[in-house]
């Protein structure tokens, strides 16, 4: 189910764009979530792709064991 909310200083609702995009979902805490980033960046060094300037994370529910917290990681191909 989707549900509407107040924007809060940086966090605030928009729409994903269309196409072909290259996720990842990250499991534990956000201190490490610029390693799930890099691994969609040599992905697409591997695959010869490119990234179309936008991307995006979605974070999943809230837990105080960052073991538990799940963040999408989504990036825009060309």
């Amino acid at each position: 189910m989707t549900r509407g909310f107040d924007a809060a200083g940086e966090v605030y609702a928009t729409e994903t764009p269309a196409g072909e995009v290259e996720t990842a979902v990250h499991v534990g805490g956000y201190d490490r979530l610029l390693e799930t980033h890099d691994a969609i960046h040599a992905w697409a060094r591997a695959h010869n792709r490119a990234f179309a300037g936008r991307s995006w994370e979605i974070y999943g529910d809230w837990s105080d064991d960052p073991a538990r917290l799940e963040t999408t990681v989504a990036y825009l191909l060309k």
